[in-house]
């Protein structure tokens, strides 16, 4: 993430920033109040030998289609231990199939390769997916579960993404899927100006895509040929991965940073689209599977309404992995030390209930609308949200309510674990 995006970040979220008096402390009966919405829980570890505690989630996700896992930084161990263990829960109780991550689609939805058919390298994989984020132990060890779960289940579970930062992916699938129609020659001169505009971007640190305008004019006549080559697949998903593809370069020429969400979300409602009878998992981001003004949450829950239910992830106190302000590589050596969530932090006030893990229910509190969850459906709280940077300002000010249906409190961090890092 460049120095510029994140001012943009900032910029967007300024909207959320006021000067309202925050809750500093919950009396006694605010305490005794918001018990009757808190179900414990009594692990984060994937394999813990008992899953009663989780039982809770047949009855809060009800019959929902996508159900959203977001997490507060893209380097908590705990919470991605958490997502696992619940992942597993899910596929094996409520039959949901697809896993989908804030990831390059078509990179990510090459781990099927392993997880399916036992072929390639999980951790070359996970590299061949670009970001360090998901170069992950924790995610390894996901990925190595969904292995042998689908080696021993009639019903297998897809692993795949839907972001769309990246075009290598869907151009090497592209050439493949055509089918030897789209002609070589083609690919080699879309490969070349994608490349072109790739490294003007880099060289820019812009946030978005930068493309001339003929170069955009060369690359539709080649796409539309690409997309005149599905004609010619008699497979019908086949035929319909070849022309997901050819949009996800579509995405990336038009990526701006202000409708990176609205392509995401496109992306998981054609995963939703292509699998009727399948129920996804998307793990992203708070900030992207929540339901302010543009974001990813926004638009899904605009369209499958309430068959689309979210968990935000927070967490108190401890480390996380993430780059320094010197946005260096190596600075993800040394984990990243959590600000204190003090007075006035929705983490300080959930902490106070002395309860190390549990899922709070703000949607059944914001239906009750009791005067003493005031403070929690009506005023702003500071809420930390951070992502693969450590930012010099991680609260912000949030409606928690309006955000989530659900938040996960982890009351300890630690930073999660790179593969072949200490």
């Amino acid at each position: 993430m460049k120095k510029r995006t994140i001012f943009k970040i900032l910029f967007c979220l300024l909207p959320f920033i006021s000067n309202a008096q925050t809750k500093s402390h919950l009396n006694e009966e605010e305490k005794k109040y918001l018990l009757n919405f808190i179900y414990p829980l009594s692990s984060i570890e994937p394999d813990f030998q008992s899953n009663e505690d989780l039982k809770v989630l047949d009855k809060l996700i009800g019959d929902s289609k996508v159900v959203a896992l977001g997490e507060v930084t893209h380097g908590s161990s705990e919470i991605y231990k958490m997502k696992d263990r619940i992942v597993r829960y899910l596929a094996q109780n409520n039959h949901f199939d697809i896993f989908a991550l804030e990831a390059a689609m078509p990179e990510a939805h090459a781990m099927n390769q392993y997880t399916f058919h036992s072929q390639g390298d999980p951790k070359a994989l996970l590299k061949g997916m670009h970001f360090w984020i998901w170069q992950t132990e924790e995610m390894l060890s996901l990925i190595h579960w969904m292995k042998a779960y689908n080696d021993t289940h009639a019903r297998k579970i897809q692993y795949t993404g839907f972001d769309m930062q990246s075009y290598e992916g869907a151009l090497k699938n592209i050439e493949t899927l055509s089918e030897h129609q789209f002609p070589k020659s083609d690919i080699d001169e879309l490969s070349a100006l994608l490349l072109a505009i790739k490294t003007k971007t880099s060289k820019k640190k812009s946030g978005h895509t930068i493309v001339t305008k003929k170069q955009k004019e060369r690359i539709t006549v080649l796409l539309n040929k690409a997309k005149q080559s599905s004609d010619k697949i008699s497979d019908k998903q086949q035929k319909s991965w070849l022309l997901q593809n050819i949009r996800i370069i579509e995405q990336y020429l038009e990526k701006r940073y202000s409708n990176r969400d609205d392509f995401m979300a496109e992306n998981v409602l054609w995963l939703n689209n292509q699998h009727p009878d399948s129920r996804i998992i998307v793990s992203a981001h708070n900030g992207h599977i929540n339901n302010r003004g543009n974001e990813m949450g926004s638009y899904l829950s605009k369209e499958l309404k309430d068959k689309y239910t979210t968990f935000g992830f927070g967490f108190y106190q401890g480390t996380f992995t993430g780059l320094d302000n010197s946005m260096k590589r190596e600075s993800l050596n040394t984990p990243q030390i959590a600000q204190k969530a003090g007075e006035g932090t929705l983490e300080y006030l959930l902490n106070s209930l002395d309860i190390p893990i549990f899922i709070l229910d703000l949607k059944e509190i914001k239906r009750e609308n009791n005067p003493l969850s005031n403070w929690l459906v009506h005023d702003v709280v500071k809420f930390r949200n951070t992502g693969a940077v450590a930012l010099k300002r991680e609260f912000w000010d949030a409606k928690i309510s309006n955000d989530f249906d659900y938040l996960i409190f982890i009351r300890d961090s630690n930073g999660s674990k790179l593969i072949n890092r200490n």
